[in-house]
């Protein structure tokens, strides 16, 4: 993992009956993210969000983890940045067209944050993979602190 700075990046936002087709809402969210520096450190960093939608909630979270990862990662290295979220990886990828106009402002400094850094990759992977775990992890126990 030496020389590989990596972000993994995961929100949590519970909605009322989301599991119903075509539902949007907001619900209460928190996000986390894992960080990992060039030389294997791990940082760990939470914030609850409050009401969102599940997008807001998952670009702010990618917000929070660009801004944390100054704290912590050289701007001169590469960054792999994670997330289990296919859209936010197409948008942030320019894969997919932005026509959300609420998320844009989000899409827009989530793309600011990232340009502090010399070279940033959007990479989706699984919910079931070891590092996006423990981001929902750090997510849902930043949650639990407001919501019990």
């Amino acid at each position: 993992m030496a020389n590989c700075c990596k972000i993994v990046s995961d929100a949590c936002c519970h909605i009322n009956n989301a599991h119903i087709k075509g539902r949007v809402g907001y619900g209460s969210s928190a996000c986390g993210a894992l960080i990992i520096d060039d030389q294997g450190n791990e940082h760990e960093f939470s914030k609850y969000l409050g009401e969102k939608t599940v997008l807001e909630a998952e670009f702010e979270g990618l917000i929070f983890a660009l801004d944390k990862a100054v704290e912590v990662l050289p701007r001169d290295k590469p960054i792999e940045v994670c997330l289990d979220s296919k859209l936010v990886v197409g948008w942030m990828n320019k894969k997919f067209k932005m026509t959300k106009e609420h998320i844009k402002p989000l899409f827009d400094e989530a793309n600011k944050l990232a340009s502090r850094f010399k070279l940033v990759t959007f990479v989706h992977h699984s919910r079931d993979n070891a590092l996006a775990k423990r981001a929902d992890h750090i997510a849902k126990k930043e949650y639990k602190k407001y919501n019990p």
